[in-house]
């Protein structure tokens, strides 16, 4: 099943809509009334990544009750997305500190950056270092992989003596320029790329562009490090602003000013720094409902991006000189291929359309690069028009430059009234456990019938992702739309003030709320009871495996006396150790325990001897453990029935809309760790989240990640609530809609910093220090249990994720979906915002 398509299962039996195999004459049917028609699917999960081939548009997904679909094109806008695109300028990569784009080269950390980009020094426009040392990620690529650009060995000309001992050098393939200044006196740098020192400097406080040559057996393909790291620093200059707000200059210490880094061929850098007297990188400018996009002459934009399925790139653009339009794809960067040129033609003052096939590179890691020529020698040129609006000069200037993919997708026409909506939120399940299990595909499962009875009406979003990797940031993050360090203190996570959680919003509506929990973590101290006009806290008893009963059943008790509609939000901790089912669950399995394992209920104890390294269990011992785990989502999947049991007594199952949930996993040493709350691997944050609401979505499944950020705006926006404009998260409904969706970034988070940004099936991991030991990058598709590190190797989809989660990083938690997307997929709004 390809990433992002969610295919429902459904067939034409007799007239009525029924769960089951589609065969030809459904199919026929289907068409001859209009209904988009899913692909067949078995009760297995969907294998992510793969998908069926076909010219057609893709087929939209069902919901409920709708019969008539749309036609949409619009997939990515370029555009927008030019805050992210490399700039190659004169043929080199070419990063402008004076402008704050450059903030997608810095390097990546938890704490906060050195650099202060697009500061004022002097007449110029430079970045301020701030400290001793700065690190930028730079991208060699495309026409500059080091595969096209190797050393060229000494080799003497005819007639020529060589010296005795060691022979010159060999010409170097690939060099770099540093135009700079030092703010301190007696300044020196040691250069450093790939961490390995290629020269110590002496830096002028005058302006000075230096080069240095790159050997080949540094560089690599991909993502290259580059760092500075100056010998002194000293105080700001009385007469220099501070680029920090309420700091004092005399409080900042600051080493150099680095205005540009230019990284390209040996013969490009040392033919002198490009024209800087005729224009920036490009150009905005806003005609009405328009957006005009001017890019010079001897310019190229490169986006790194992963197209869907029979992808197109369509541009209307206007200008003198000529464009061309260039892919690449790692492999190409590797095995010395250079770019496959797409699209080569010239421009014409009045304006043309242009279409560029990118159906050979769908749902592959891509290097797009959109280059401007100039016809007449004019490198660098700006547009310029004549009195009447004509072009005089080389560059071009775009109104249009969209990824599309053609797809139909369902016209929503759901009733938005009033629901009962009950929350199931699962402390420590993971999907691979109760998912798979219930779906019968988990070797050595116990089986779930009540979760499968469940998910047999639900929309299951199969790559949902916790906004933490433990219980209360999680809560926090899913109430109240706000990313976790939006909660964070320094006595750990509580609500923040002024924030309004889902069951306020709800209750401003006219819901009655209540929670019932069986963490005791879950409470007013915290905020997280926040808006429930009724809360309990369940005291835990002798009595062992109880607690997801007695959590339901306190929430059947709310149903029972409360007017609808209601918003009931139980919390059930039970798959979180100590693990301690009822006897007689193990006791029907035939479990029994090994020598050596740990006493059921203490698990506990045994997950902190285990994290701590101080016992390490055999596969015997673990194997136990885990099936008691098992045995506490037995206990859940019973709680379960019961919901679902008493609703259907009341005749009000299918009215009302129910959320199963995952608020954090559990790890079983697959990456060495125990219990939860200290890792970002898929074992802590992929959780299971499935929506049952028959009367708003049909049954299916969701492929493209998503994080629990937008779970309250989603059942807000299903019941035509309006949505707390503070939340940061948007409705997951347009990408319930959407066959093919556009790209997102999900992200979740630890106390200490660390992130996990994931893309499609790309995942990053940002850690807390600044070294590259902190960064880790896996592809999920080829590696979905994270064994294989690839930041050394990630290229194209690495600097993606990267890119994505470096604008996202410094704005939170202020970042706002709504209005600026995601990092992955930037809404217009964003760099209009931030002056790009």
């Amino acid at each position: 099943m390809r990433p992002g398509v969610r295919e429902p299962e459904w067939a034409i039996q007799a007239g009525v809509w029924q769960r089951g195999p589609v065969g030809l004459l459904c199919l026929l049917a289907a068409l001859c009334v209009l209904l988009a028609v899913p692909a067949c699917r078995s009760k297995q999960r969907p294998e992510p990544g793969v998908g069926g081939s076909g010219d057609g548009p893709t087929p939209a997904p069902r919901l409920a009750p709708v019969s008539k679909v749309e036609s949409a094109d619009a997939w990515q806008d370029l555009i927008a997305q030019r805050p992210s695109a490399v700039v190659i300028r004169g043929g080199r990569v070419w990063i402008d500190l004076g402008h704050p784009s450059a903030h997608k080269h810095l390097q990546l950390a938890a704490a906060p950056s050195p650099w202060r980009l697009a500061q004022d020094v002097g007449d110029r426009r430079a970045a301020l270092l701030v400290g001793l040392s700065g690190a930028l990620d730079i991208p060699l690529d495309g026409a500059l992989s080091p595969s096209l650009n190797p050393d060229t060995p000494y080799v003497p000309k005819p007639g020529e003596v060589v010296p005795d001992g060691e022979p010159p050098p060999p010409t170097r393939g690939l060099a770099m320029a540093i135009t700079m200044r030092a703010l301190a006196p007696d300044q020196s740098v040691t250069v450093l790329w790939e961490e390995r020192p290629l020269a110590n400097l002496r830096v002028s406080q005058d302006w000075e562009r230096r080069t240095l040559s790159l050997p080949n057996d540094v560089v690599v393909t991909g993502e290259n490090r580059l760092r500075l790291h100056f010998r002194n620093v000293a105080p700001l200059a009385p007469d220099q602003p501070s680029p920090d707000r309420d700091v004092d200059p005399a409080q900042i210490q600051v080493s150099a000013a680095i205005e540009s880094v230019e990284v390209g061929t040996l013969a490009a850098i040392k033919a002198g720094a490009p024209d800087l007297e005729v224009g920036s990188d490009y150009v905005i400018r806003s005609l009405g409902d328009e957006v005009e996009f001017e890019v010079p002459a001897d310019r190229s934009l490169v986006y790194y991006l992963v197209p869907p399925r029979r992808a197109r790139l369509r541009i209307e653009v206007a200008g003198k000189g000529s464009l061309e339009v260039l892919a690449s794809t790692d492999a190409d960067h590797r095995n010395a291929r250079p770019p496959v040129q797409l699209l080569a033609q010239p421009l014409r003052a009045a304006g043309r359309s242009a279409s560029v096939d990118l159906s050979g590179y769908g749902e592959t890691p891509t290097r797009l690069e959109i280059r401007v020529r100039s016809t007449r020698g004019q490198a660098g040129a700006v547009v310029e028009r004549d009195a009447n609006g004509r072009i005089e000069r080389g560059g071009a200037l775009f109104t249009e430059l969209d990824i599309v993919a053609r797809r139909t997708m369902p016209v929503d026409r759901r009733d938005r009234t009033p629901r009962d909506v009950y929350v199931l939120a699962l402390e420590g399940v993971r999907p691979d456990d109760l998912l798979d299990g219930a779906l019968g595909v988990l070797p050595k499962s116990p089986g779930y019938p009540a979760v499968a009875r469940f998910l047999a009406d639900a929309l299951v979003f199969e790559r949902a992702y916790t906004l933490g990797a433990a219980a209360v940031p999680a809560h926090a993050g899913l109430l109240t739309s706000v990313v976790p360090p939006g909660h964070l203190t320094v006595r750990g996570t509580f609500v923040a003030e002024g924030q309004s959680t889902l069951a306020e919003v709800l209750d401003r509506a006219g819901y009655f709320t209540s929670s019932v929990s069986a963490n005791a973590y879950f409470s007013n101290e915290r905020g997280l009871t926040q808006g429930f006009a009724d809360d309990q806290i369940l005291v835990r008893s002798n009595t062992r495996g109880n607690d997801a009963q007695k959590v339901v059943l306190g929430m059947l008790e709310e149903i029972g006396q409360r007017p609808s509609p209601r918003f009931v939000y139980g919390v059930l901790n039970d798959a979180q150790a100590p693990y301690d089912p009822p006897s007689e669950v193990l006791a029907e399995a035939g479990v029994f325990p090994p020598e050596g394992a740990p006493a059921q209920h203490r698990t506990h104890m045994w997950v902190g001897r285990v994290r701590t390294g101080k016992i390490e269990p055999d596969r015997a011992q673990l194997e136990y453990v885990r099936r008691l785990y098992r045995g506490e989502l037995q206990v859940i999947d019973l709680a379960l029935g019961l919901l679902l049991d008493d609703l259907t007594e009341r005749e009000e199952l299918d009215e009302a809309v129910i959320v199963l949930v995952g608020v954090h996993g559990e790890e079983f040493l697959e990456h060495g760790g125990a219990g939860h709350g200290s890792t970002l691997f898929e074992e802590s944050i992929h959780v299971p989240l499935a929506i049952r609401a028959p009367k708003l979505l049909a049954p299916g499944h969701v492929q493209a990640p998503v994080d629990l950020l937008d779970l309250s705006p989603t059942l807000t926006d299903l019941l035509g609530v309006a949505y707390d404009p503070r939340w940061q998260g948007e409705s997951l409904v347009p990408l319930i809609d959407d066959p093919q969706p556009p790209p997102r970034l999900v992200v979740s988070y630890l106390g200490d910093g660390s992130r996990a940004a994931i893309i499609g099936l790309h995942k990053f991991v940002l850690g807390p220090g600044r070294g590259r030991e902190s960064q880790h990058f896996f592809d999920l598709a080829a590696d979905p249990a994270e064994l294989a590190d690839r930041i050394a190797d990630g290229g194209i989809a690495l600097r993606m994720v990267r890119t994505a989660l470096a604008w996202q990083l410094p704005e939170q938690p202020q970042w706002n979906r709504p209005r600026w997307g995601t990092g992955a997929n930037l809404a217009p709004a964003f760099a209009l915002d931030h002056g790009l």
